[in-house]
């Protein structure tokens, strides 16, 4: 079953746009960027695809001297004229070749009227590795990750999907347990395109841990080919072991039960963070803008998508429950989950942070920028009155706007603080996550 990804409606704009620069659509791998770009050909009278993981092909991006030169010799060599107007040409693979990423920059200048899209896996990993940069200015940066969860629901339920559209932010949900039942399949599930297909096909879970295994081993392969033999063991493990802390404050001395040194952990953590397999949200005392993080406290750990997760945790039903999802392993599923949203909603790199007070014990899942201001977001079920991190937030924060993800109902309380002060909690459920924007904006626009 086809899954219609937003990026798409992006892709366009940019092919409608002046002065159109050549995009570089970054991602893990097996997140869809190919299937992407070909599906997106079909807006153009012409589509060529050049796959640098071919060495015949890497060799076109030798010894040019300008963007029309490498553009004749494309076309010599797939046997067809370019019509530069009229044609999507696709980089595949860019990470294989310096030569390629900096081709990019010579066909911006040289022959502006072509359209170039490029993609590739550990692409900033390469570039660490190999000394070279990326054409600063004359490229447009795009990340895809994976499927989220109204990209889900549009593919498995579009009339759910477009109520969910078009629901009043901060008022009681119609059919709330529908939305909640969907919500907590797609938490189960995950958003790997590859996976999500087959269970939109078949409706069964049964085939899926095949998809996973090959999806992670395909991860440990990646390191093997392209790392310094010294350092695969470290990343190997990094791999294998982070899905089970997603959602967890962590130390890189003997991270995941091993023998091994903080340093050599931090630089596999690196690696990995720059390939975009794991996601660090870092901690910060912060209330107002600019979020500065305390980079010597312990970050917290997200994984690539929470399906890989499940899949690597062990579990293996369902989680059914309408409220299961506010305390499955602890809270920390509903953590990555959010995360994994948040980080979806624009194709920006990503950027997590946490609060955490100056002094004491005191913890907030996730600081979100939004406009002129930094509003804290809890993941998790309870009474409002019983949030005591986010009270003591609240009273040093700017603005009287908090929000609570869980599984219950939206609702919107005024509280007030021990100091007299007062705050509006926005409590929303998870499926309107995709909405974060629009609710918060609704939020300060009515209260």
């Amino acid at each position: 079953m086809i899954i219609h990804r937003k990026i798409e409606s992006v892709l366009l704009g940019w092919k409608n746009s002046e002065n159109r620069k050549p995009v570089i659509l970054r991602g893990a791998r097996q997140v869809g960027k190919t299937f992407i770009i070909n599906r997106f050909s079909s807006n153009y009278d012409d589509f060529v695809e050049v796959n640098l993981e071919r060495p015949r092909e890497r060799e076109l991006f030798h010894d040019f001297n300008t963007g029309r030169e490498l553009i004749e010799r494309i076309q010599l060599y797939k046997g067809r004229k370019i019509d530069a107007a009229h044609t999507l040409l696709f980089i595949d693979e860019i990470q294989h070749s310096a030569g390629a990423i900096r081709s990019l920059r010579y066909i911006h200048e040289d022959v502006k009227e072509l359209s170039v899209i490029a993609a590739g896996s550990l692409l900033e990993v390469f570039s660490k590795q190999e000394g070279f940069s990326f054409p600063v200015g004359r490229v447009k940066n795009l990340f895809l990750y994976p499927v989220h969860f109204l990209e889900y629901l549009e593919a498995k339920n579009p009339p759910l999907a477009k109520e969910l559209l078009n629901l009043e932010l901060t008022k009681e949900t119609p059919h709330h347990d529908l939305f909640i039942q969907a919500f907590n399949e797609y938490a189960f599930i995950g958003g790997m395109p590859e996976a999500l297909s087959r269970y939109l096909e078949t409706g069964s879970y049964s085939d899926l841990p095949e998809i996973y295994d090959a999806i992670l081993m395909g991860y440990i392969e990646d390191v093997e080919k392209y790392s310094n033999i010294a350092k695969v063991k470290y990343l190997s493990h990094t791999i294998d072991r982070a899905p089970l802390y997603a959602g967890e404050r962590i130390t890189y001395e003997k991270f995941g039960e091993s023998s091994y040194r903080s340093r050599e952990m931090k630089e596999a953590f690196d690696v990995l963070e720059r390939a975009l397999l794991v996601h660090r949200a870092r901690p910060s005392t912060s209330t107002k803008i600019p979020i500065i993080e305390k980079l010597r406290k312990a970050p917290k750990l997200f994984f690539l998508d929470v399906g890989l997760a499940n899949h690597r945790i062990g579990f293996k039903t369902f989680f059914n429950n309408k409220k299961a999802l506010d305390n499955v392993y602890q809270g920390r599923i509903s953590e990555q989950i959010a995360a994994q949203e948040m980080i979806s909603l624009s194709h920006k790199a990503p950027s997590l942070h946490f609060w955490i007070r100056e002094k004491g014990a005191a913890e907030i899942d996730f600081l979100y920028p939004f406009k002129e201001r930094v509003i804290p977001i809890e993941i998790k079920s309870g009474k409002a009155g019983k949030l005591r991190s986010l009270n003591l937030f609240m009273e040093n924060s700017d603005h009287p706007y908090a929000v609570r993800v869980y599984s219950g109902k939206t609702r919107v309380d005024k509280i007030t603080l021990p100091s007299g002060k007062t705050f509006f909690l926005y409590s929303m459920p998870y499926y309107l996550l995709p909405r974060l924007d629009e609710a918060i904006d609704e939020l300060i626009t009515h209260f």
